[in-house]
């Protein structure tokens, strides 16, 4: 009954060690999930900021044009770089019935700062390399 004591406890003691390495593996991921939620949280408020600003921008665009009840090509191209624009096009050369040529054409045209305020990319070439006193 003695041999049988030792080889019990250390039994035990190794389910106690797999149970404390799980419920530290717990912690770890719960850890990982709140991280992830407050990332998640700021990155949907950042875009809510980035929405309600580009709202703000189209109202008062919008405003400033029924002001002065004409619109220039300027406040035109401003709108449509601040907003952004997508040409979408097909062209097809046919003879006799017979496609010889399909050219397909997808452009999004806005300003880089549109760019990288709706979508996140940086586009703009930042470095002391680039800077206008460098060149």
């Amino acid at each position: 009954m003695n041999d049988e004591i030792p080889g019990r406890a250390a039994s035990e003691r190794r389910r106690q060690v797999a149970a404390a390495r799980r419920a530290r593996a717990l912690e770890r991921s719960r850890a990982r999930r709140e991280a992830a939620a407050v990332r998640r949280d700021q990155v949907l408020e950042r875009s809510r900021q980035r929405r309600e600003a580009s709202r703000e921008r189209q109202e008062a665009s919008m405003e400033r044009a029924r002001r002065e009840r004409h619109v220039s090509l300027l406040d035109l191209v401003d709108r449509l770089l601040d907003g952004g624009v997508v040409i979408h096009g097909d062209i097809t050369l046919a003879v006799a019935d017979v496609d010889l040529l399909y050219v397909g054409l997808r452009a999004m045209v806005a300003s880089v700062e549109t760019i990288e305020r709706t979508y996140g990319v940086s586009l703009s070439a930042r470095g002391a390399s680039l800077s206008s006193s460098a060149l």
